[in-house]
């Protein structure tokens, strides 16, 4: 089963609406992740955030390190050759939206004068992540087609993350349980599905494990990632549209959830579980 690449260039037209919704849907369930084609992100944007981040991790640590991330997530993650866990240096754009304009002392000195833009391309990409949710409202046929996005509108909690990895790439456990590498291809954005959501669709959709390998990179090069978070209102209650979930049934990262959960409980549980209880919201 190959992995998806879907063409969403036709994503507003209501002549294909439907079918594309359908594969974006049918790849979740299936896959968990999926590439897209045809997005309404300028590459040059994208390049923009990229070019940005290579030069913050290039900064001696005295520049960055002094302001780790807080607890609306915007700050700086140093690497975790201490902790065990994979080596990587993060940079957090967290919080309501124009957090950061508000409050530039919360970033290191080198983001103050680009706030501006992390709020933009941060706008363009949450405006992406509304028309991948309505889409599943239009595949699964619910009464509301805009139910999932509606909880992802106004102001809560969206991140921006920056990461430099001096490991090799993605992994994706695939439908067949073999461990695949995610494609990477030019002009194409990697979507995967989150716990949330997963839990929230009763199981339809898949959160599926991913890994980043431990490859070592040729010495010449270097990794960078770049991922957007689309989270519903931390006030919002999951209670997943399908009734054959019952309590403490669904398992993900170690944590059993159960109805009920709002989405900023399940969001410190996993910030919690990963870089401790400071980052708890």
């Amino acid at each position: 089963m190959p992995f998806p690449i879907i063409d969403i260039s036709n994503i507003d037209d209501p002549k294909y609406q439907l079918k594309i919704a359908q594969q974006i849907t049918d790849a979740c369930k299936q896959w968990g992740f999926l590439l897209i084609k045809g997005h309404p992100i300028p590459p040059e944007d994208i390049q923009e955030m990229f070019n940005l981040g290579k030069e913050f991790f290039s900064l001696p640590e005295d520049d960055k390190a002094p302001w780790p991330i807080n607890k609306n997530q915007i700050g700086y993650i140093g690497s975790f050759k201490d902790r065990n866990k994979d080596d990587k240096m993060s940079m957090w754009f967290g919080g309501l939206p124009g957090t950061l304009e508000k409050d530039l002392s919360a970033a290191p000195p080198f983001w103050r004068t680009k706030a501006n833009k992390i709020e933009a391309f941060k706008h363009e990409c949450h405006a992406l992540v509304l028309k991948l949710l309505v889409c599943f409202g239009i595949a699964m046929d619910l009464p509301d087609r805009e139910f999932f996005a509606k909880a992802h509108k106004g102001e809560h909690w969206q991140r921006q993350q920056l990461e430099d990895v001096d490991v090799a790439g993605l992994e994706v456990l695939a439908p067949n349980g073999e461990w695949v590498k995610a494609p990477c291809e030019k002009d194409c954005i990697l979507i995967n599905l989150g716990d949330a959501l997963s839990f929230w669709s009763g199981n339809q959709l898949k959160a599926t494990l991913h890994r980043v390998t431990f490859d070592e990179l040729p010495h010449d090069k270097e990794r960078q990632s770049m991922a957007y978070f689309g989270a519903a209102h931390p006030d919002t209650v999951l209670q997943p549209l399908l009734s054959g979930v019952k309590m403490g049934e669904y398992h993900s990262n170690g944590m059993s959830l159960e109805p009920g959960i709002t989405v900023g409980e399940l969001n410190n549980r996993i910030m919690t579980s990963i870089y401790g209880p400071a980052l708890k919201v």
